[in-house]
């Protein structure tokens, strides 16, 4: 670890000490990669940010990188951006040493110039133990921002049963509503990460849903819009528009089985939550990545689908899309 971070603090004094020269009013233009980098011992640096100088004078750059767990900044250095020529790329390394094996430290890159421009970018490092070498190795990875995203309740999704129906990727939940007591179920954000939890309470005729997001706290999780409602059966569900916003039903709006359902308690469940968030929402933690076709969800699918009613013409498949 000590020959890690010695090298590792080499390479940032040497890009501290790359030329500068005066700048004036600029524009940048900023990209950072999304590939997942690797430093090891044997190669501490990648190129990470991208800087093309747009102003046709030569600029100063100052790049900062902050420690959003330490509230921070780790490193601060400026670069000369030449009007003439090709941009300047900058190569990433180890911030800070990390002391376990998948400990996750979130920062962002801060781009300024003199003339007012700036760019924030944010990211992730993770520390690594090879299992041959023993050796710490790191990954970093752009924390992805998903901005106004759709989340649904974890079940099969209308896109596969009836593909006439929508092209979105829309999941419901058939739920037993006989069931008393409360049943819980995985809410799934951008159909990819698992984003939070639905809570079903019955008791007795009383129905109450609820839900929370995973570190709701955190200022990288911004709930924006939610939505709920209740079908009787699929064949119900087709008659209505996937993207309606008009329901007799809402969150923590408790409700009548025998009254609101016509005592049907094999029911479908359809949330579309909208949702913006980053994948690693607080600084040593990240999302969960929805496995659908993992065997514990395609138990989880079937028992759903085994509580529908049987329907002419329409295949109920155990099966799950991404879309891609």
């Amino acid at each position: 670890m000590k020959k890690l971070v010695s090298v590792l603090l080499l390479g940032a004094l040497m890009l501290s000490l790359l030329p500068m020269a005066a700048g004036a009013a600029a524009e940048l233009t900023v990209e950072q990669t999304k590939d997942e980098l690797t430093y090891t011992i044997a190669a501490p640096s990648a190129p990470v940010l991208t800087l093309t100088n747009t102003a046709g004078v030569d600029v100063i750059a100052r790049v900062q990188v902050y420690d959003e767990r330490e509230k921070r900044y780790v490193y601060d250095a400026e670069f000369l951006v030449p009007a003439a020529g090709g941009p300047l790329v900058l190569d990433g390394f180890v911030y800070k040493p990390l002391e376990k094996n998948g400990q996750i430290n979130t920062y962002r890159y801060r781009v300024t110039t003199a003339g007012g421009f700036k760019k924030t970018l944010y990211f992730v490092q993770i520390m690594h133990i090879d299992k041959t070498t023993k050796e710490p190795y790191y990954t970093q990875v752009h924390n992805s921002y998903y901005p106004r995203n759709t989340v649904s309740s974890f079940g099969p999704q209308f896109r596969v049963i009836s593909p006439e129906f929508t092209k979105k990727w829309y999941m419901f939940t058939p739920i037993d509503l006989s069931r008393q007591g409360r049943q819980t179920f995985t809410l799934v954000g951008s159909n990819m990460w698992e984003v939070g939890e639905v809570h079903v309470d019955v008791y007795d005729d009383t129905v109450n849903v609820t839900y929370s997001y995973y570190y709701a706290d955190s200022d990288k999780i911004e709930p924006v819009k939610e939505f709920i409602t209740f079908y009787k059966d699929y064949s119900e569900a087709l008659q209505h528009d996937p993207d309606t916003t008009v329901s007799s039903f809402a969150f923590n709006k408790p409700f009548s089985i025998a009254n609101d359902l016509g005592g049907d308690k094999n029911v479908l469940m359809f949330i579309r939550n909208n949702l913006s968030y980053y994948r690693f929402p607080v600084p040593t933690a990240t999302l969960y990545r929805n496995a659908p076709n993992s065997e514990a969800r395609v138990s989880e699918r079937g028992a759903m689908l085994a509580l529908m009613d049987p329907i002419v013409g329409i295949n109920l498949v155990n099966d799950h899309n991404y879309a891609n």
